[in-house]
């Protein structure tokens, strides 16, 4: 089901799009009964039928207007070539085959992409060795120089890729059982978008009939639309249990490409519709769960619906950095790749939108099509299917690890996943052991060809490998610090005089990073999970990979440990060494001889020698770590002086440090003025304590970043 991107084949690739997006399928729907106007009319009165069903997008009244074209001037090769292109929307590969193969044995000069066709289609029958050699022959005849010619040898090489990669695939099958689900949820339309909601229960997206639907366009008669459905398992089986229960679906309107948010609580799906070009735009809605119900739908602005172009098989993940969500989706708007491309949009949530959405780049998206995308929250893995990359059939399934615009590789996942026909919409199921996928392959509900309509599938692993891996991590005081500082501090009441810088304890809510190994140089962040009491992490992890376990070691160089999966063959929980990290404690450490003249905020000879041989130092030793520099004063004078006071000493801290080579971006100042004292100002009997005052009078340094402990050193005036 792949088209080449010229203005040769324009008209025919967006009758291709409509298919591939599944937002007005008409399979098994036509809008006419043909045999009853052939009778009686002209052939130049069938050629105004055929073209108008072609506009329309009604593939099978068109075929039959064209087979009687074709059978009353047999040798009319833009007739066969025509019919070639119907039957090959219709996904009748043989028919098509065998039109396009008529095409060019008539007038290969004429339609000299009739042959390239010809070998696709005979790919998408599984007939890969001669696909491959009529591609081959394609390359040598075909002239070259034109960008109409340059398109054609782009694709063909793929597909001849994919037709070597096609016998590597049949031969190391995966441990895989793939099952055809239920006739209660197959009929004879397309099926679509299966999602999982729990281990028993998916939705899904279905015109339900079991047999063509004629519509007459001059009646009333309404155009069947689909919608969402539910379905349950009962026993070893999956059963359609109705409607979606929800302010989802319309009675009008196409309705499918349900997605989820991790936490279940917001609903993603398309709304779908012509527009006066009969080109079909599909927009994408959301709906909140708000204690228990969901809120009536509301359509996303128009940076992601962008009324031009199409907006549609929307699905979920999150940035890792800022922890929103991330809408990846569908569209041929501008500035892709090729023709379908798979786009991202980050929400705001300060400003609760999303954002401008970005291409998530070349390493998924290619010069083909892509399309149905699903992302795996817990492996941040992108499932998706394409016709760029070379594959088995014409839409393969492909996954990549990453988020955003930055990924790994694509990889195809292989054989019997993937088929000589278009295999879409790959979910991943809850427990991980199984999913959902959907297929054209032999076998599913079909009426009038074989491989006409997509089918919903459902695949489980034979030998599923279950994979953990556990640690623990420990603190430790670090001794290099202070030892900096032994001559300028004084040390609280955490140093314990018979273990003074040695002391190790099990280190609780401590973030742990998982990240993928993509080679030497790149890996892609993963999970993250926090210790326990005991110190303890675990994370599930896949077989066949490398993975880091990253601990963040109080701004010094991050403690790794490599985790290899790649020779593990059963389940297994992967134990490793004891990660020992460096933290300052919660108490504070008093420095003192920081000094201002009396209502000034420059810093004096001294306080500039004192930060020299204290924080500099650290910050110099410890090059990753980030501190804030806050200012205070006692209650002397008025607030708001106080306030602007506090903030210029600590920015003038922040400037020296910066003339000392300190990157900026690892500084703040923060002037809190006389609102936060740790000592009184006035003693008990309302006389001024001299002794507090200055305690008050101070200026801190407390590390912050991504340390989940912070500390606080603490500089007297």
């Amino acid at each position: 089901m792949r088209q080449i991107i010229t203005h040769h084949t324009y008209n025919n690739l967006i009758n291709i799009i409509h298919i591939v997006i599944f937002i007005f399928i008409t399979t098994n729907i036509t809008f006419a009964q043909p045999a009853e106007t052939i009778k009686h009319s002209s052939q130049s009165k069938i050629k105004g039928f055929a073209k108008n069903s072609e506009r329309l997008g009604d593939t099978y009244s068109a075929i039959e207007y064209y087979e009687q074209l074709q059978k009353n001037q047999p040798k009319n090769s833009a007739y066969s070539m025509a019919l070639g292109k119907l039957y090959q929307n219709a996904r009748n590969y043989p028919m098509a085959k065998e039109y396009y193969t008529r095409t060019y044995e008539n007038d290969k000069d004429a339609f000299p992409e009739a042959l390239y066709y010809k070998a696709l289609m005979e790919k998408m029958c599984g007939d890969y060795d001669v696909a491959k050699e009529d591609f081959q022959f394609f390359l040598k005849t075909i002239k070259g120089g034109a960008a109409f010619d340059k398109d054609y040898k782009k694709f063909a090489k793929i597909e001849i890729d994919g037709c070597v990669l096609a016998k590597n695939k049949l031969n190391s099958a995966l441990k895989v059982f793939v099952n055809h689900v239920d006739t209660s949820i197959n009929k004879a339309h397309v099926e679509m978008s299966p999602f999982p909601i729990s281990n028993n229960k998916i939705i899904y997206a279905s015109l339900k009939a079991d047999k063509v639907k004629y519509i007459d366009l001059d009646s009333s008669q309404k155009m069947p639309v689909r919608q969402i459905y539910t379905a349950k398992k009962v026993g070893e089986s999956w059963e359609s249990t109705g409607i979606f229960d929800g302010p989802f679906n319309l009675p009008d309107v196409n309705t499918c490409n349900g997605s989820f948010s991790p936490d279940g609580n917001h609903f993603y799906f398309t709304r779908c519709k012509q527009n006066w070009k009969n080109k079909t735009v599909c927009e994408i809605y959301l709906s909140k769960k708000v204690e228990g119900v969901w809120s009536e739908p509301e359509k996303l602005n128009n940076e992601i619906n962008n009324p031009k172009y199409t907006s549609t098989q929307p699905t979920v993940g999150s940035d890792s950095k800022l922890n929103e969500e991330v809408l990846y989706f569908v569209s041929d708007r501008d500035g892709g790749k090729g023709g379908l491309d798979i786009w991202y949009s980050s929400y705001n949530s300060s400003k609760n939108i999303f954002k401008t959405p970005h291409n998530a780049g070349s390493k998924i998206n290619t010069i083909g099509d892509e399309a149905t995308p699903f992302y795996d929250f817990d492996s941040r893995t992108m499932y998706f299917s394409s016709t760029g990359f070379p594959g088995m059939g014409g839409y393969d399934i492909f996954k990549n690890t990453g988020e955003l615009s930055k990924w790994i590789n694509s990889e195809n996942v292989g054989y019997p996943l993937n088929s000589c026909t278009d295999d879409i919409y790959f979910v991943v199921g809850k427990n991980k052991e199984e999913g959902f996928f959907v297929s054209n392959r032999k076998g599913g509900v079909a009426l009038l060809s074989e491989t006409c309509c997509d089918d919903i599938y459902e695949y489980k692993w034979s030998e599923f490998i279950r994979i953990g891996v556990t640690g623990k991590i420990y603190a430790i005081k670090d001794s290099a610090i202070y030892k900096q500082l032994e001559h300028q501090i004084e040390v609280d009441k955490f140093i314990n005089d018979d273990d003074p810088f040695e002391k190790i304890d099990p280190l609780n809510k401590q973030i742990v990073n998982l990240f993928l190994v993509a080679d030497e140089k790149e890996r892609v962040f993963i999970k993250s999970d926090t210790t326990d009491i005991d110190g303890r992490y675990f994370f599930d992890i896949e077989p066949d990979k490398e993975y880091k376990v990253v601990v963040e070691n109080y701004g010094m160089f991050n403690k790794e440990l490599k985790v290899d999966t790649r020779k593990i063959v059963k389940s297994d929980t992967i134990r490793l060494d004891a990660i020992y990290i460096n933290i300052l404690p919660k108490e504070s450490i008093i420095i003192k001889n920081i000094y201002y003249d009396f209502d000034d905020w420059k810093l004096t000879e001294t306080s500039k020698m004192v930060i020299d041989t204290t924080l500099l130092k650290i910050l110099i030793t410890n090059p990753r770590i980030v501190v804030e520099i806050g200012s205070h004063t006692d209650n002397k004078g008025d607030d708001n002086y106080n306030l602007k006071l506090s903030q210029r000493r600590a920015e003038s801290v922040v400037k020296y440090l910066i003339s000392k080579d300190i990157d900026k971006d690892r500084l703040s100042a923060k002037g809190y003025g006389e609102k936060i004292t740790i000592a009184k100002n006035e003693n008990a009997d309302g006389s001024d304590n001299p002794e507090g005052r200055q305690m008050n009078r101070r200026t801190e340094f407390k590390i912050i970043g991504s340390l989940d402990q912070y500390s606080k050193i603490i500089y007297q005036e």
